[in-house]
């Protein structure tokens, strides 16, 4: 496997990997429902957080995809 399928590969793990941490936290903002107004607020603003960090990952990552299918041309 040369240096550059690799690279590919890992990407799409990656991908993987933030899809899988991206329905996590949906799914506890989802749940947060159940806790009070205080803890919402908390919860809410580390949870939004971290999916504004996951969105830049994944841009990100799109990014590194375009590059290399524009180095394979």
């Amino acid at each position: 496997m040369n240096r550059e399928q690799a690279l590919v590969e890992r990407v799409a793990v990656a991908k993987k990997e933030l899809d899988a941490a991206d329905d996590k936290l949906a799914r506890l903002l989802h749940e947060v429902g159940a806790a009070s107004r205080s803890e919402k607020t908390k919860i809410s603003r580390v949870v939004e957080d971290a999916l504004g960090k996951l969105r830049a990952a994944r841009d990100h990552l799109s990014d590194l995809e375009r590059r290399l299918a524009s180095d394979d041309e």
